[in-house]
């Protein structure tokens, strides 16, 4: 954002929580990473819907970010 500016919206793909294999995607990032590198939007959807709870799965993601207990 300090290239473009604080107008742009910046959206990543290929975010991996710490403990998920990178399947296809050549360069990954954690959640909290992408967040902390200035992500506005994650777009994730094989942990989550591949996950045998995909609601844990979205919990446990947000709480990563949000450093929510």
């Amino acid at each position: 954002k300090k290239d473009i500016g604080q107008n742009f919206i910046i959206a990543s793909a290929g975010i991996r929580p710490a403990n998920y294999k990178a399947d296809d995607q050549k360069r990954v990032m954690t959640p909290k990473q992408a967040v902390e590198n200035g992500v506005d939007y994650i777009i994730m959807g094989r942990p989550i819907i591949k996950s045998k709870r995909p609601d844990r799965a979205a919990y446990d993601i947000a709480k990563e970010i949000s450093n929510y207990e």
